[in-house]
């Protein structure tokens, strides 16, 4: 229910009309699925299902003019499969600040900022989900870039199929430090990630995401600025990112302010991601929006509730990279 501050904020007592934010997170992959038209709808189904060509076909031959063919077929096609996860968040409330927060002294709608409090601590708990491995919350939570671009990158499943049994499915991983010989710093930092995105070009395309870690953010920052060479995604500056490019991604800041408490990912780490092989699938009526409202028949409230089902997902994981240092 409404605390007194609360019922203060939204009422006239003499008040900013247009409330701070002091709960909006840095929520840079969740901002750049949304631009990228990654977000997708899905009408239903038990599973996400992302089809897959998984192998090669084994009977490719050279022969002579006379020599016989050899006909077989091996499986090449598969498919991805992941199970959707729920989140939700409620928004309350009662009929008496309903009367209180009404007419004039009405400045701002108490349920409308109650809602946009609850989307914004929405989208900062999924944020957290695309920067983590999926682990959290008792395997509750969405799948993350450290689930499809995990350090460990030959053990594991990816939608039911095994890294030990596909070797295809591997994402390229580097420990910085072990493969040069030395620290990454601003020096070095713009080739040991160009070198790493080169690893996973497929047909002259690559990573376009370069989701970089505070440390990773700073030297990339002091290489390009020294260069004066600035280049930047107009998009994700107009919307509050700071952003560059580095060998054609972009180059994102993945932690930043965080009102929520929220980890990111760490430090010294820097992840190539191609976003054509990312997708984050939520069901029809349930893609991070309110359910029907709610209203107790024993109590006098309402209750909104934000609900997203889904997963993230890929189709592709061996175009990714991670690099970074211990």
């Amino acid at each position: 229910m409404a605390s007194a501050e609360e019922l203060l904020a939204t009422t006239w007592e003499f008040r900013e009309k247009k409330l701070s934010d002091l709960v909006s997170d840095n929520d840079p992959i969740l901002y750049h699925m949304k631009k990228k038209g990654n977000i997708k709808v899905i009408p239903g189904g038990k599973n996400i299902l992302e089809p897959t060509r998984f192998a090669q076909n084994a009977f490719v031959q050279r022969i002579n003019e006379t020599e016989e063919i050899d006909l077989g077929t091996n499986p090449v096609l598969s498919e991805f499969i992941y199970t959707p996860k729920i989140i939700v968040v409620p928004t309350i409330i009662t009929d008496l600040e309903m009367a209180q927060n009404q007419g004039d002294a009405a400045v701002a709608d108490l349920l409308s900022e109650r809602s946009e409090v609850a989307e914004a601590s929405l989208q900062n708990a999924v944020e957290f989900d695309l920067q983590s491995d999926g682990t959290s919350f008792g395997g509750k939570g969405f799948a993350g870039i450290q689930t499809y671009i995990p350090t460990s990158n030959s053990t594991g499943t990816v939608g039911g199929l095994s890294r030990v049994t596909f070797t295809q499915l591997r994402n390229e991983s580097s420990l910085l430090g072990t493969v040069f010989g030395s620290a990454t710093d601003a020096s070095n930092i713009e080739s040991r990630l160009r070198f790493n995105k080169n690893k996973v070009v497929l047909n002259g395309k690559g990573p376009d995401l370069l989701l970089l870690g505070e440390d990773f953010f700073n030297y990339a920052a002091d290489a390009v600025s020294a260069k004066q060479r600035y280049t930047q995604n107009q998009a994700m500056v107009d919307a509050g990112f700071e952003t560059f490019s580095i060998a054609g991604m972009d180059a994102v800041l993945a932690t930043g302010k965080s009102f929520s408490g929220l980890a990111r990912i760490g430090a010294k780490r820097a992840y190539g991601i191609n976003t054509s092989t990312m997708r984050l699938r939520m069901y029809k009526g349930y893609n991070f929006e309110p359910v029907k409202k709610r209203t107790a028949v024993n109590q006098l409230i309402e209750a909104s509730i934000l609900v997203g089902i889904g997963q993230f997902t890929t189709n592709n994981p061996a175009v990714n990279f991670v690099a970074y240092d211990a």
